[in-house]
């Protein structure tokens, strides 16, 4: 590709308008090479798996708030009623914070194990030539 100081151009690593022109048309057809492979390899979701996977993020991210939520006021209503501020509102605070962690985790493995058949299932995916 380079002219290796054969008299050609002024030997400063510049290539001829052939190589030039060969080097472009290469780099097209990598291009077109590489967004069929991405065409093949890219998960075809449609609206209603985008819906329910915002709905299933949703639901982990209120059970933990909620039960951060709900530990705070019953800690909170127990200190009022029994004068012993802040220590029951901080220990069902981290309760409540235990709970929501716990129903995430619950709810993260029951999609994982939803999920493993289909993994399973999945074909695999061809080798690429260039991998060969």
């Amino acid at each position: 590709m380079s002219n290796n100081g054969k008299g050609h151009g002024s030997g400063r690593g510049e290539i001829s308008r052939e190589d030039r022109e060969a080097l472009r048309a290469r780099a097209a057809g990598l291009g077109d090479r590489l967004e069929q492979v991405k065409a093949r390899r890219a998960p075809q979701l449609d609206n209603s798996a985008r819906g329910a996977a915002l709905g299933q993020a949703f639901k982990i991210a209120i059970e933990l708030v909620v039960g951060v939520v709900f530990g705070g006021l019953v800690g909170w209503a127990l200190d009022r009623y029994l004068g012993s501020a802040p220590w029951l509102l901080v220990l069902f605070l981290v309760l409540g914070f235990a709970a929501g962690i716990m129903n995430v985790v619950r709810t993260a493995r029951r999609m994982q194990a939803a999920a493993e058949p289909l993994q399973r299932a999945a074909a695999p995916v061809e080798p690429d030539e260039d991998d060969r």
